[in-house]
C-alpha cells in the first residue's frame, strides 16, 4: 500500500508527491494559501496541515521585493494610471465601478468569500454615492429657493451657467394681419 494512503480517510484521495512539490514551491514563493489550492487542485487544510507538518515557513524564505505588476485589464490599476496616483481626484462612482469589476472577476474564479467581500465594498461606495448626489440636489434646491445662482464647475464657460430662470414676459397677442 502507498504511504500516503496509509495515513487518507478512507476514501479521501491524495495528490501526488509532485503536485505537493509544486504546491510547496508557490506557497514559500508568496502565493496565498487559498491560491495554491486553487492553482494545484488541492485542499487548504490538507496544505495547512502539510505545511505545518513539514516545516513550510515564509519567514525562514529569503526577502524579495512584492510585485508591483497588476493585471493590465484590472479596473483599480486603469483609474489609478488615469488619476496618475492622485487618489484626491478619484470620483466615488468610480471606486462602485472598480468593486464591480473585481466582484466579477471573483465570480469567474469561483471565489464566493470574495465576491461577498467586494460586495460589502462596492454596497458602501454605492451608499456613499446616493448620499453625495442627495447632499448636492438638495443643496442646489436650497439655492434655487434662495434665488442664488448655481454656478458651473467651469467658471469661463458662460454656457453651462445654471441660475434661476429669468421671469418670463407674457406672450404678445397676434397682430391683425396674422390672425387666421
Amino acid at each position: 500500500m502507498d504511504e500516503d494512503r496509509t495515513t487518507a480517510p478512507r476514501g479521501a484521495r491524495i495528490a501526488p508527491e509532485a503536485v505537493w512539490k509544486e504546491v510547496r514551491a508557490d506557497y514559500l514563493a508568496g502565493l496565498s494559501a487559498a491560491d495554491c489550492c486553487r492553482r494545484h487542485g488541492v485542499g487548504l487544510t490538507a496544505l495547512r496541515l502539510r505545511a505545518a507538518r513539514e516545516g513550510w515557513r515564509r519567514a525562514d524564505q529569503p526577502w524579495v521585493p512584492p510585485s508591483t505588476t497588476r493585471d493590465p485589464w484590472d479596473a483599480g490599476r486603469a483609474l489609478e494610471e488615469q488619476v496618475q496616483g492622485d487618489m484626491d481626484r478619484v470620483e466615488p462612482r468610480d471606486l462602485v465601478f472598480v468593486a464591480w469589476s473585481r466582484i466579477q472577476q471573483a465570480v469567474i474564479r469561483g471565489d464566493a468569500g470574495e465576491v461577498l467581500r467586494w460586495s460589502k465594498v462596492q454596497a458602501l461606495m454605492q451608499a456613499e454615492v446616493d448620499a453625495l448626489e442627495r447632499f448636492i440636489a438638495e443643496d442646489e434646491a436650497r439655492a434655487f429657493e434662495r434665488g442664488e445662482a448655481i454656478y458651473p464647475d467651469d467658471p469661463d464657460d458662460a454656457n453651462a451657467f445654471t441660475g434661476p430662470a429669468a421671469p418670463r414676459s407674457p406672450p404678445a397677442p397676434p397682430r391683425p394681419d396674422q390672425a387666421a
